[in-house]
């Protein structure tokens, strides 16, 4: 079904896309990057939370404007017909909004009538990333009546993706929620043993295992500078190597 020259656009696809740990910057280039693949007019990557709620500042939209993504996250998402899968999708899957809901019935919905029909959008498909029996993102894009539906072959290239898609978005959520718990141990052992911002900048590259040339490149300052803060940590917290300082944060 595909052509040796699509089969390599999907391989550097997945080579390129398996690089990046930032959640946004995922949904950014896989926008980007599918149009190659899957012309479209607009789409969405929206990302949940635990409680199966859209997270807002980590979703992202193109195409629309700013109103019509408010509109969509705080009506039209309880509206959205992908809702009737819910009850039968436990993993991973491809969806064609055509072939959830027969035409007719799918066209005199408040969803199509007041959002989809308005921003010229009446086609859809995507992917409804699933991990443990829970909703974890959906990957939405989006045609006009002019440029038809979705094909038999694009679905067929996102049941390609969908399951490296799943893992993708697992890892780049799990890198971080890791680095916002960081981040607040970081302030919690910061304010306990009144260190300075710089201080706090160096514990948390020695935490990721910087050398003390690699923290004075990341930081632009001398190595003799480093050696200080450091000397200042080990005063401040009563511990004399980087293993004992580790332990104790980490505790």
């Amino acid at each position: 079904m595909l052509s040796e020259n699509e089969w390599n656009t999907i391989n550097n696809i997945l080579l390129e896309l398996y690089t990046i740990n930032d959640i946004n910057s995922l949904a950014k280039k896989i926008m980007k990057i599918i149009r190659m693949l899957i012309p479209y007019k607009k789409g969405w990557l929206l990302l949940f939370d635990d409680d199966e709620k859209i997270i807002e500042d980590k979703s992202y939209f193109t195409g629309f404007e700013e109103n019509s993504q408010k509109a969509y996250i705080e009506k039209y998402y309880k509206e959205d017909c992908i809702k009737y899968l819910y009850d039968f999708a436990s993993e991973t899957n491809v969806y064609r909004d055509t072939n959830i809901l027969e035409s007719e019935i799918r066209k005199n919905t408040t969803f199509y009538r007041n959002f989809l029909e308005p921003e010229d959008i009446v086609y859809g498909c995507g992917i409804m990333a699933m991990r443990n029996g829970n909703i974890i993102a959906f990957f939405n894009l989006f045609r006009n009546e002019k440029s038809g539906d979705f094909t038999d072959k694009e679905l067929y290239i996102l049941n390609i993706l969908k399951k490296h898609f799943e893992n993708m978005v697992h890892n780049v959520t799990q890198i971080s929620r890791a680095n916002v718990s960081v981040e607040k141990n970081i302030e919690l052992f910061a304010e306990k043993y009144d260190l300075t911002s710089r201080e706090k900048e160096i514990l948390h590259l020695i935490n990721k295992g910087e050398s003390n040339q690699e923290i004075a490149d990341t930081l632009f300052i001398s190595l003799s500078t480093v050696k200080k803060h450091i000397y200042n940590l080990y005063s401040k917290t009563d511990v004399s190597s980087r293993g004992q300082l580790v332990s104790l944060f980490l505790e």
